[in-house]
This record gives structure tokens, C-alpha cells and sequence, in this order.
């Protein structure tokens, strides 16, 4: 009897083995789709980064085209500004969501 039940686990763990590496291959191909979005969120991030602690350049040419089309800039004005508000919105939710977790 006790033979009979040694038998049986180890084909339980074959199963299991096999079990795990066809699941390992699963995540492999679905994790290959999201490969390419998030490089993409790394390269966005890398830029803000980059925008962040190199703050004159993005300025600089806001005064560009403030001083060679200020019809435009006014024209883009209130959703520039939007687009600043819902930044911080974002910022903040996300600061207190990160403060949260334990």
C-alpha cells in the first residue's frame, strides 16, 4: 500500500511539473503583448523626467511661440490649463493613494 501511494504522488508531481512549465509559457506569450506599451510608458516617463529637471527648454519654447503666434497660445490657453489641473489632480490622488499602502 505504502508503494501504491509513492507511486501516486509522483505522478501527481509529474503533472504538477508539467503543469507549471505550460503556465510559465503562457505568461511568457501574454507578457510579450504588453511589451511594447510599456516601453512606451518608459520612454514617456523617461521624457517627463528629463522635462523635470530641465525646465527652461519647455519654457523657452513657450516663449517662442508666445512671441511669434500669440493668437494661438490664446487660443490654447484654457486647455493648457486644463490639462495643468488635472496633472495635479493626478498628482495628488495618486500621493495619497501611495501613502496609503503599507
Amino acid at each position: 500500500m505504502h508503494r501504491r501511494q509513492h507511486q501516486v504522488l509522483m505522478e501527481r508531481q509529474q503533472q504538477l511539473l508539467l503543469r507549471g512549465a505550460e503556465l510559465r509559457l503562457t505568461l511568457k506569450r501574454q507578457a510579450r503583448a504588453l511589451q511594447s506599451p510599456l516601453v512606451l510608458v518608459d520612454q514617456v516617463r523617461s521624457s517627463l523626467h528629463w522635462l523635470r529637471q530641465h525646465p527652461v527648454w519647455p519654457l523657452a519654447a513657450l516663449g517662442l511661440l508666445v512671441f511669434k503666434r500669440p493668437r494661438r497660445i490664446l487660443r490654447w490657453l484654457p486647455r493648457l490649463l486644463g490639462g495643468w489641473q488635472l496633472y495635479r489632480q493626478l498628482r495628488d490622488w495618486l500621493g495619497d493613494n501611495a501613502a496609503r499602502k503599507p
